[in-house]
């Protein structure tokens, strides 16, 4: 028996208004140019483009305007927190003859301070301004993670993203990440790819 095809609805964030009865999950990357890129000048070679820096904290007003409910994952920590240090990193990197390892950089009393605060000043802002949906890493979600992977062409923690999301019914996810793109879900996004 073969499973019906799933589809995705894309919806363009620049021309929809939320109802306060919606419910969406934000990925990460939306979560780090909101709380993180917006407010620091990034000139590196994975520097957020001018639409990712506006797009998404507009969306993001209006939903929170509209009283409609946000959602992050607290796996959404660790990957935050490690695209907050490789950028700072890369900055240091550009600013700097000498070079150092990650590793090393992350060492360096005066560089871990900031990339700590910055990583706790940015989940502040997360934590405050949407809900978590919890949830409990075992078997039963690893195994069903693991199936989503393999189905589809998502990283590990869109993975869990999804199953967590399904645990809790919210079909909505703001992201520019075109690779939730054939998942049975809301894809609300500014990726003109996709649009």
């Amino acid at each position: 028996m073969k499973d019906k095809a799933m589809t995705t609805r894309i919806v363009n964030i620049r021309h929809h208004t939320p109802h306060h009865t919606d419910r969406f999950f934000i990925d990460t990357n939306v979560w780090f140019w909101l709380t993180y890129a917006a407010s620091n000048e990034i000139q590196t070679q994975n520097a957020p483009i001018r639409y990712q820096l506006e797009a998404y904290p507009n969306f993001i007003e209006k939903i929170l305007d509209e009283g409609a409910n946000i959602y992050h994952s607290p796996l959404a920590l660790s990957e935050l927190a490690n695209i907050i240090e490789r950028t700072e990193y890369d900055i240091y990197l550009s600013n700097h003859s000498v070079h150092l390892t990650r590793k090393q950089f992350r060492k360096e009393t005066e560089h871990r301070k900031k990339v700590m605060q910055e990583v706790s000043n940015a989940w502040q802002q997360i934590t405050q301004m949407s809900e978590t949906l919890d949830i409990t890493l075992n078997k039963e979600l690893s195994t069903k993670a693991l199936t989503t992977l393999s189905e589809h062409q998502l990283d590990a923690y869109d993975a869990f993203y999804i199953e967590s999301m399904s645990r809790y019914n919210v079909t909505n996810i703001v992201t520019d990440d075109s690779d939730f793109n054939g998942l049975d879900i809301s894809l609300y996004t500014a990726n003109n790819q996709l649009v």
